[in-house]
């Protein structure tokens, strides 16, 4: 009488648990590589609502004292008449490159009072943030 399969073999199952076993290897390290760049351009992000902040406060403020965006080695504020509004921490990735970045302060009508270049470094990839003369925002450029 023929003998007919009722199951898989045991190499059959290790094949597809080896296989199994792989991927869910991969999936976190994807996972964490997604989440750290997200976290980055989130960072990007919050910081350039907050210059847009400053500089719509400024332009709608009757004085003279200018908002300034200060850098700090591992955060950065805004502040009015040294009293500190907002205070926001780098994320674990970013570095600080450049040594003494001076305060990007803005007059009364929104327009950068010091122009500068601030040089960073954001997951071992340097980039330059461009505070560029008159009303334009920041922009961020890749080395």
């Amino acid at each position: 009488m023929p003998r007919t399969e009722q199951g898989f073999t045991l190499i059959e199952t290790l094949f597809a648990l080896s296989i199994l076993a792989v991927m869910l290897l991969l999936v976190p390290k994807l996972q964490v590589e997604q989440t750290d760049k997200l976290e980055l351009k989130q960072f990007l992000d919050t910081l350039e609502m907050d210059v847009l902040y400053l500089q719509n406060t400024a332009s709608t403020q009757r004085i003279d004292t200018p908002y300034v965006l200060k850098f700090h080695p591992d955060t950065y504020s805004i502040t009015l008449n040294r009293t500190t509004i907002i205070t926001r921490e780098y994320p674990s990735q970013f570095s600080l490159e450049t040594s003494y970045p001076k305060d990007v302060a803005f007059y009364v009508r929104g327009v950068i009072k010091n122009p500068q270049t601030i040089w960073i470094s954001l997951e071992g990839e340097p980039y330059q943030i461009v505070f560029p003369l008159g009303k334009g925002r920041f922009y961020v450029e890749k080395r």
